[in-house]
């Protein structure tokens, strides 16, 4: 199928506002024209807007006690109502993070003691429920706890482990961290771990372990969403088979588009997502796709190949200004509606890819539990 010419954000400002483009205002915000904002709004309205894949306030990495008021701020401008923010548990492996008496522990390689990445990880978790508790955000314990918040004009959290390093294996550190609000599960991060094998050096061959196959299967029990970005194929393939419920693939590039890149998926593996009723998230990462425009031919693609709806948004860090250029320094996620509307796509599919394909995943995982 040939590809209606892109918009870029500049082109459909032109058009919209009817005056030379300005990508961002003076406090840095994107511009979206009131007729456009309007637009969206109203597909809003029924549908519900998600980021897959967040690092708000760089919690996991920074030593702040809850996630920012003025970021959360930054999502609701963009109507966004469910936001996956990610733990890296890895972390406790790979540094890069500041303990909470400030000291900084740097970028290396570490063999932390058996319930130390655990501790990290119940630490971070803690960072996700203060926010919560200041009355800044809601829990996404459920449809209905976000749906609540959603009504009260604040945005709904669902906690995430980026790799499950932090469960240390163990199905009994994963039901607490469920206990305590944990809704989405990413099986491995930068290392290969107790659970499954990843996309980037170092490559190790080998798909779900045994210990992996049982955390599958007690996440569907409990009703956490399974996310396979940075998964090999293989751990793929193995975890389509094994889990009862559709998974996602929260944010990654495409092997369309860049052949060598390692974190990106096949047409096949799209295809196979498909399948199952899972969702891929596209990423605004630099390295990938530079602009929003060229964030939107990704997400085409993910369309032509597996259909709309099973495509999403995953911004990866502080939402989506950070590596790709349209997004003014705001992270303005409406950017990405305009571009698509730009190119004559319809409510329904806008609002499917703003959060809605992602949504129908949370609601099934989250209600459709398994014995």
């Amino acid at each position: 199928m040939k590809r209606p010419m892109p918009w870029t954000l500049a082109m459909a400002l032109a058009v919209w506002a009817g005056a030379a483009p300005d990508l961002s205002g003076q406090d840095g915000s994107a511009t979206i024209p009131p007729d456009i904002d309007e637009r969206i709004a109203r597909i809003h309205e029924t549908v519900v807007f998600g980021d897959m894949h967040g690092h708000a306030s760089r919690f996991h990495r920074s030593d702040v006690e809850r996630i920012e008021l003025e970021e959360l701020q930054r999502y609701r401008r963009s109507h966004m109502d469910l936001v996956v923010v990610n733990i890296s548990t890895d972390a406790a492996y790979s540094g890069g993070y500041v303990e909470r008496d400030g000291t900084e522990i740097p970028r290396g390689q570490y063999r932390p003691e058996p319930g130390e990445p655990f501790a990290l990880t119940l630490d971070r978790m803690e960072r996700i429920l203060a926010t919560v508790e200041a009355g800044d955000a809601v829990l996404a314990r459920d449809a209905d706890a976000v749906m609540a918040a959603r009504a009260a004009g604040r945005v709904a959290l669902l906690p995430a482990l980026e790799g499950g390093d932090g469960l240390e294996g163990d199905v009994e550190n994963l039901r607490e961290l469920h206990r305590m609000g944990l809704g989405l599960l990413q099986l491995v991060h930068f290392r290969a771990n107790e659970l499954g094998h990843i996309q980037t050096y170092p490559y190790s061959p080998g798909g779900l372990t045994e210990a992996g196959r049982e955390i599958v299967r007690e996440a569907n029990r409990l009703g956490i969403v399974i996310d396979l970005a940075h998964a090999n194929t293989e751990t793929i393939m193995d975890v389509l088979e094994v889990s009862q419920h559709p998974v996602v693939f929260s944010h990654g590039g495409l092997k369309a588009f860049k052949p060598d890149r390692d974190r990106a998926l096949t047409d096949e593996e799209l295809r196979a997502f498909a399948v199952h009723g899972g969702v891929v998230g596209i990423w605004p990462n630099g390295s990938d796709a530079e602009t929003v425009s060229q964030m939107v031919d990704y997400i085409e693609h993910v369309m032509e190949v597996a259909g709309p709806d099973h495509v999403g948004i995953g911004s990866d860090l502080r939402g989506m200004g950070s590596y790709s250029e349209g997004f003014g320094t705001d992270a303005e996620f409406r950017a990405v509606a305009m571009e698509l509307f730009g190119r004559g796509h319809s409510d329904a599919v806008v609002g499917k890819i703003m959060g809605g394909n992602f949504w129908r995943v949370f609601q099934t995982v989250t209600t459709r539990r398994v014995s």
